[in-house]
């Protein structure tokens, strides 16, 4: 199953590809100026969107948002504003152009708050992942080399205008964003072999699931498969697996995935499958496994299990967390979009 060309966090990576590879305590939510506690029970209605509105609050000029103490600045939120403004942009059009797409007022309030609330998660995720012992450091030593060695390969001014048309301002902002990105999906994929390393009980999160982001793991069976009728074959596993047999055992036997690692988990926000396959895997609980999914490549079964995404919107809703009041006076969309597009 191979992912459809997107978002962002691809591309960050793949700019500095040539350099190397890339990569719980319960907390106080604030509601303007009072503090909010949240335990390991708390719904998944504090976690994500919803959140901004209860923590809203006053801050010091300049800050967007706090999260466990650490303040989040404008400049810190163009990669989310511009990510989200492509997401966007292609689930109206998969065909559009940033430089000559019109986003009209109603895109541009969603867009500010979503890219809010992903760089809020995505702190408090690197902030968590650190106190469970995750190496965080070493991702963000890894980004500074990277980064620097880059700059070194194409000069302060080219290697500008590369982070500038994914929304990044400079190179300090480019190294937060690889950390970020290279923790959120390292701790994806071993969240996933320990998980108790993560969380104590991974039942908890499995009220923190949303259509923001997603894990699963699939049978596909491909179009030419020289099993039998591929649909027919489909059909069966689908059974098997729907009538409670082991998902991975059913993988391990029958799975046509070009990834052949057992039990594999495809970890994912919206933009970054095939249409098909992403609207059957948001619309599944936790633990709830898909009719036959057709695409391009062939039948796919698929199951939804918790992961990294809910792992973020955990911690973020057992964290102490604040947003400025005044979000669309101190974030500029057109100072962010303009800047991308002068860079292209």
């Amino acid at each position: 199953m191979m992912k459809r060309l997107m978002p962002l966090v691809f591309c960050v990576c793949l700019i500095l590809s040539g350099c190397g590879k890339t990569a719980s305590d319960s907390g106080k939510l604030t509601e303007g100026g009072q503090s909010v506690s949240n335990d390991e029970t708390a719904p998944a209605s504090a976690a994500p969107a919803e959140a901004a509105e209860e923590a809203s609050a006053e801050l010091s000029d300049g800050v967007v948002a706090v999260v466990n103490g650490e303040e989040l600045r404008a400049e810190d939120f163009g990669y989310y504003i511009y990510n989200e403004a492509v997401v966007k942009m292609y689930e109206t059009d998969p065909n559009a152009d940033i430089s000559d797409f019109s986003f009209d007022a109603a895109d541009r309030d969603v867009i500010i708050l979503n890219a809010v609330m992903d760089a809020v998660g995505d702190t408090a995720f690197r902030q968590k992942a650190a106190e469970c012992g995750y190496s965080v450091s070493e991702a963000e030593k890894t980004a500074s080399e990277l980064v620097d060695d880059a700059i070194a390969r194409s000069g302060e001014e080219g290697f500008g205008k590369t982070a500038a048309a994914l929304g990044i301002s400079n190179a300090e902002g480019y190294k937060k964003v690889y950390t970020n990105i290279s923790v959120f999906d390292g701790v994806a994929e071993d969240f996933q072999k320990n998980p108790g390393r993560y969380i104590s009980d991974t039942a908890l999160l499995n009220d923190y699931a949303d259509d923001r982001g997603a894990s699963v793991r699939q049978i596909l069976i491909l179009s030419g498969t020289d099993k039998g009728d591929p649909l027919t074959v489909a059909a069966g596993i689908n059974e098997r697996a729907k009538a409670g047999e082991d998902f991975v055992s059913l993988m391990d036997e029958y799975n046509e995935d070009s990834v052949t690692e057992s039990g594999y988990v495809y970890t994912f926000t919206k933009g970054e499958m095939v249409k098909s396959f992403e609207d059957a895997a948001f619309a599944l609980d936790i633990g709830g496994i898909s009719d036959i999914v057709q695409s391009d490549y062939g039948y796919h079964t698929i199951k939804r299990i918790c992961g990294a995404y809910e792992l973020r919107n955990y911690w973020t809703a057992n964290s102490d967390v604040r947003i400025a009041e005044n979000l669309n006076e101190i974030l500029s969309f057109d100072d962010v979009i303009n800047m991308a597009k002068s860079a292209t």
